[in-house]
């Protein structure tokens, strides 16, 4: 069904219009150039200097008037960061969080983002290479020979355009160089996980060389299931990626093809919290468990082992191609990027109401089609009006087809639970008739064509002072078709059928403006103005609520205002940088939910202000300090129509005015070590890292609806890695953990289904209901080996 929705209409994408383009680059290969510096990977040069591509050309860092947070491939693998998620734990104000679908991941920059199992855009706008990857779900994997990531803080409105209306997050993968080498890691630890990855670099002429990475791990997963026995958590993942780059004279070409998949079972610990209920509800909500089922929920919070039916399922592929040209025209570069990108998630998360009564189970396919194309001209550094004027362009045009199924399964105690008595035989019935395969199937498809033109200029005023001024254009347009059918009439207490066509129009200028000034080379003050917008869309969810035209929801636009100071010592044995930033949210978008879905509205506006400081401490080679911190102050200026406490009923609305908004602690801190030295005359090197990081009191419901029952604890992970390494570095042995204390923790939390059938609300406080808490990584422990040739 979801191919079948995403296949058509693609004969009229831009792919036949920018063959032009294309043939203009090649063209200009052939004129004479002057080298430029334009976009390459970031790295950390011994120095200290970190290189960064945040302005579209390759920058230091301390240089650079916004708000980064940028790591190298080695402080990657110092910190044990392997995943998306893990980089919470070295940067500040910033997050990636996971529920109850792999497609769920939720990235948040200043406390704000999506969640992105619907059609939502996100409000934090990833990029792989250059490439706009619109859907976060497909970013969940292990790193595979990643080079560098950036976490730029703030909106990037300009030079990145929409969706990244609070901040963008860049990856930066190997590119292939002039020698042989390459890297084989092999690594085991905990829930018996074991990872095999590698890479390989090889010359194939003078200038065309090819670069071929890889990655196989598997893991049984760390949830034991007392119930049937099982462990979960586990999944088989494969990863894959070809790189060729030619360079030509003035034309340097890099051609990407990769691949991933991920089968497992999809599945995440969302524990009942007991508190959440009076003792009386919880002895009935556990009687109702065992007359049904014979057993109920397993209690003890943060043990690893849980008590429900399971029938999970999950497989998740994405590839991609893409063709990122660089052509030297005298002093000026252009660039051409063309891409295409391929995602499907298909996942059975059962039972889908985390008991041990056989409910009801959902399976739920996320697909999308995407492609992107930017041209690019870069000026410059020191050469217009005599040096003090250079410039970026573009155009951009991104095209994606995105389309949601999902089919609801009524399991064999459906009926026993969910309606009355006198229509039980009925309905089992029906059940055994095959009524509960497919009960309820919902279809969602979308389209989106997105143009942009762009341009960000700075010009030396004066000594030392530098103005920057930037905009950006974007129109772009959205169609969508929503259908809800049920097969089985006594599923309508979970949905409704409803069939309507959407649509969407819009434009949008966004625009930067800065000024910063450099008294001396090491100093950067800086003061800027920036906006960016998140597009409107269409709730894709089913529910028992018949939305009609009103699923579709408008934009969410941002201004941001900074000013902050980069500064370097001692020879950059010491950098500090401080940002105070204020950012103004309008129409925030935000989701309610009924007991059953969410539905996205226009909420009110919001303003989050604070600042991020970052320093480095490097008093010696064998001595380096890393630190940060993240503050936030969050409340909504005006939020009239916000969800009530769940127990008042989904219709009930409150005033959220001067409140603060979800997912958005006050402080977030991160510390880090490295202490290295030399064993002997030996040529063996050893290294001890340990890092520290930090989460304050938080509401992570799903809900905004400021319910005291789903905030979080302060709580800090502490993690470590000690390496011994072979005469240069030709191969080292690691032993790392994460999570060494084994905090318990909750990445968010939401209300139990169902809870008005399992009366579970109004029990602590005239509002409260059931809570659960998907449940953060326990302590894990592994070891690995490097060779690297």
């Amino acid at each position: 069904m979801i191919d079948g929705i995403l296949c058509r209409k693609y004969r009229h994408s831009l792919f036949g219009r920018l063959v032009p383009l294309s043939a203009l680059v090649f063209i200009l290969a052939t004129q004479p150039a002057i080298a430029q510096s334009v976009e390459t990977p970031a790295e950390e040069q011994d120095d200290g200097i970190i290189v960064v591509t945040a302005q579209k050309r390759s920058e230091n860092l301390q240089n650079v008037p916004i708000s980064i947070a940028a790591l190298s491939a080695a402080k990657l693998n110092e910190a044990n960061v392997l995943t998306v998620q893990d980089l919470a734990r070295v940067v500040t104000n910033f997050s990636a969080t996971r529920t109850s679908q792999a497609a769920s991941i939720r990235l948040t920059v200043r406390g704000i983002g999506t969640a992105s199992n619907n059609a939502n855009e996100p409000s934090v706008a990833a990029f792989v290479d250059g490439v706009y990857v619109p859907r976060p779900g497909s970013i969940i994997g292990n790193f595979l020979d990643m080079e560098g990531v950036e976490v730029l803080r703030g909106p990037q409105g300009t030079l990145f355009g929409r969706n990244a209306s609070v901040g963008a997050i860049s990856f930066r993968t190997g590119q292939p160089t002039g020698d042989f080498s390459g890297q084989i890691r092999a690594e085991g630890g905990t829930g018996d996980r074991y990872l095999l990855t590698g890479n390989v670099n090889v010359p194939l002429s003078e200038s065309l060389s090819v670069r071929v990475a890889g990655l196989a791990s598997t893991s049984n997963g760390l949830f034991n299931n007392r119930l049937d026995g099982k462990t979960y958590g586990g999944s088989d993942d494969y990863a894959g990626r070809v790189t060729l780059k030619a360079v030509t004279g003035n034309l340097t070409w890099l051609l990407r093809g990769d691949y991933a998949k991920s089968d497992g079972d999809g599945y995440v610990t969302n524990e009942f919290d007991v508190r959440s209920v009076s003792p009386a509800q919880l002895q009935n909500f556990l009687n109702v468990q065992t007359r049904l089922a014979g057993s109920a929920n397993d209690l003890v919070r943060f043990d690893r082992n849980v008590n429900q039916f399971v029938t999970a399922d999950l497989t998740d592929e994405n590839w991609g191609v893409s063709s990122d040209a660089t052509v030297e025209v005298g002093s000026f570069s252009v660039r051409l990027i063309n891409s295409y990108r391929s995602w499907d998630s298909e996942q059975l998360d059962g039972d889908s109401f985390n008991t041990p009564i056989e409910i009801g189970s959902r399976i739920a396919g996320f697909s999308s089609r995407s492609h992107n194309h930017e041209l690019q001209l870069i000026s410059p550094q020191k050469e217009l009006l005599n040096g003090r004027l250079d410039f970026v362009a573009g155009v951009y045009f991104f095209r994606e087809d995105f389309a949601i199924d999902e089919r609801l399964q009524l399991n064999r105690q459906f009926c026993d639970f969910s309606v009355p008595p006198n229509q039980v035989a009925q309905c089992n019935a029906l059940l055994r008739a095959g009524g509960g395969v497919d009960a309820t199937d919902l279809d969602f498809s979308q389209s989106v064509e997105s143009f942009a033109v762009y341009s960000q200029a700075n010009l030396k005023i004066a000594e030392g002072l530098t103005a920057t001024l930037g905009g950006r254009w974007t129109t772009e347009r959205k169609n969508g078709s929503f259908v809800q059918t049920l097969a089985n009439p006594f599923a309508a207490s979970l949905r409704r059928p409803e069939s309507v066509a959407l649509r969407l129009r819009d434009n949008r200028f966004t625009w930067r403006g800065a000024l910063s000034y450099q008294p001396k080379d090491d100093v950067l003050l800086f003061a800027s103005y920036s906006t960016g917008f998140k597009s409107g869309g269409f709730n894709s969810g089913g529910g028992t609520e018949v939305l009609g035209l009103s699923r579709r929801f408008d934009r969410e636009t941002v201004d941001n205002y900074e000013v902050g100071a980069k500064t370097s010592w001692l020879n950059n044995a010491l950098q500090a940088n401080l940002t105070f930033y204020r950012m103004d949210i309008d129409g925030f978008q935000d989701r309610s939910f009924d007991g059953l879905s969410f539905v996205v509205r226009n909420a009110g506006t919001l303003r989050h202000q604070g600042f991020e400081f970052d320093t480095r401490i490097a008093p010696s080679r064998n001595f380096v300090v890393n630190a940060s911190l993240g503050y936030i102050d969050s409340e909504f200026t005006s939020y009239v129509g916000a969800s009530a406490l769940p127990g008042l009923g989904s219709r009930a609305r409150q005033d959220l005015t001067g409140g603060r908004s979800h997912f958005a602690p006050e402080f977030t801190g991160a510390f880090g070590a490295t202490w290295s030295g030399d064993i002997g005359k030996s040529g063996l090197r050893w290294s001890l890292n340990g890092n520290l990081s930090y989460i304050s009191d938080l509401n992570n419901g799903s809900v905004t609806d400021n319910n005291p029952q789903t905030v979080q604890d302060g709580y800090a992970l502490l993690n470590g890695r000690f390496q011994i390494s072979g005469p240069a570095d030709r191969w080292n042995i690691a032993v790392f953990a994460n999570n060494i204390t084994d905090k318990g923790y909750c990445v968010a939390q939401f209300y139990q289904v169902l809870d008005t059938a399992f009366a579970l609300r109004n029990g602590v406080f005239n509002g409260s209901t059931g809570v659960r808490c998907a449940v953060g990584q326990p302590r894990t422990i592994g070891v690995s080996g490097t060779f690297n040739f």
